[in-house]
């Protein structure tokens, strides 16, 4: 079964990496804009707000692009995107709007806080509705970014009153309040994720230190940017940077910058699209009376016996459900698929995948009850997929030898495989990059050397085995 789950979202992919950006920039634009407003008494025609003003729609713009381009272009990604994708740039344009309404009342609530503290009140308002520029159902993701935006914000906000003012004790205060709302993103970004955890087997205490890690990982990265902020209010650097024409030059074509990253990030997702290689789909069966149709044919009880007992038991009324919701009985019905429609049809290979999560993870099946579904050989080759509790497999040495024990029966080693490739083809929007990541590796590690060993063992399935070889080496 598996049981990955969404422990920190991390990518190496670089459109994500690169609409993250946009969003963060966008957002800290916004605040330097506010602050600006409350620092000059509203003067709306001061250079720095209108260029803090523009590169937060500008980077808005961009954000909203490169979203939809990352969301179009990955696979697995948001099929909704692919198949209505004018519903989804009405959709973004929406957004967008939202945003500009946001930045208004968040510039309009600076400029009453000199009046009356209500002010304030509608500039976090307009702040929140401005925050609906990012995309997630839920509160708590939101609230999450929100802190994460506005410590960059911030950060912005000091820069420009370091620029004016000099270096002073006020970027103690800065950098503080920065950390809090790095804590806070941490914080707001474990609730989010909770349910997930839950089904990891991971403690608490664990948890707390992954969190912890991110939290300073975060707090050193902001603590050297205020220590390179105030390299440059001592030394006077921004005097020289701002009176510099290059740096004239920069600020002014600073859409076209922007334009042409958009443009060169269109063009690296068309080009990957092209160049990549897609994996192939091995979650086919959407409907069980479709794979029962198949399981006719073979004409066994024990086939049979194994069908009904996992539809009857692993299914949502009973608890039983995949990441994306579905009954978990869609799983092992896949994992037999593989292996017939790669023509392996002996019943107790079969019989095998439709019950090889059942001694694990269904409360009142044991060896016995697998043995009066089917047969012993069924219902050994059935123990040798279970995994023991208590063992951290982990573990180089425990996952070693669960796979070798594996390898020594036939009907187990082709289900182990078939099991895998399912999983591995059903990593969607549903999985973090994080777990995906994980589960490839993993796949890489053990079961590509898993799976040469069985061409050399059972050379009768080498069909079977050459395709399921091509699939891993494709991740």
């Amino acid at each position: 079964m598996d049981k990955s789950s969404n422990i920190k979202q991390k990518s190496s992919k670089l459109m994500l990496i690169v609409y993250r950006l946009f969003l963060k920039l966008a957002f800290a634009f916004l605040v330097l804009a506010g602050f600006v407003v409350y620092q000059e008494r509203v003067q709306f025609d001061n250079p720095t707000f209108v260029f803090a003003i523009t590169s937060s729609l500008i980077f808005a713009v961009s954000y909203l692009v490169s979203y939809y381009l990352y969301k179009l272009y990955n696979k697995n990604k948001f099929e909704f995107v692919k198949k209505d994708p004018l519903k989804t740039q009405i959709v973004l344009m929406c957004r967008f709007i939202l945003f500009v309404i946001g930045g208004v009342a968040f510039i309009g609530g600076m400029y009453l806080s000199f009046i009356h503290w209500v002010g304030l009140i509608i500039a976090l308002l307009g702040l929140g509705i401005s925050e609906l520029l990012f995309a997630n159902k839920r509160l708590t993701s939101h609230l999450s970014t929100f802190c994460e935006n506005l410590a960059t914000g911030v950060l912005f906000g000091y820069i420009y009153l370091s620029a004016i003012y000099g270096l002073n004790a006020t970027i103690v205060l800065f950098w503080a309040i920065t950390l809090i709302l790095l804590f806070l993103q941490e914080y707001f970004y474990h609730l989010t994720n909770i349910h997930k955890h839950s089904k990891e087997n991971v403690n608490k205490s664990e948890l707390f230190r992954i969190r912890a890690k991110y939290f300073v990982r975060n707090a050193l990265l902001y603590t050297i940017l205020y220590v390179i902020v105030a390299v440059f209010a001592i030394t006077n650097l921004y005097s020289i940077i701002t009176s510099s024409s290059v740096a004239t030059i920069f600020f002014q074509l600073l859409p076209l910058i922007i334009s042409i990253i958009t443009v060169v990030m269109l063009l690296y997702t068309t080009f990957h699209k092209q160049t990549t290689n897609e994996l192939p789909n091995y979650n086919l069966i959407a409907d069980e009376k479709e794979f029962k149709n198949q399981i006719y044919k073979l004409n066994s009880d024990k086939v049979n016996n194994a069908y009904n007992y996992v539809v009857s038991t692993m299914n949502t009324k009973n608890g039983f459900s995949r990441v994306t919701g579905e009954d978990y009985y869609y799983h092992p019905i896949n994992t037999a698929n593989i292996l017939l429609t790669n023509g392996i049809t002996q019943e107790s290979t079969i019989a095998t995948a439709l019950l090889h999560d059942c001694m694990e993870d269904v409360k009142d099946c044991s060896y016995e009850t697998i043995k009066n579904l089917t047969d012993d050989k069924i219902a050994n080759s059935v123990a040798l997929l279970t995994k023991k509790k208590g063992i951290d497999y982990k573990i180089d040495s425990n996952m070693l030898e669960y796979l070798n024990n594996i390898l020594n029966d036939r009907d187990a080693t082709l289900v182990k495989i078939a099991d895998r490739m399912h999983n591995i083809s059903t990593m969607t929007t549903n999985y973090s990059e994080s777990a995906k990541e994980r589960k490839r590796e993993e796949t890489k590690k053990y079961f590509i050397p898993f799976v040469n060993n069985a061409l050399n063992k059972y050379t009768l399935d080498n069909n079977f085995l050459r395709t399921a070889l091509n699939f891993f080496e494709m991740l």
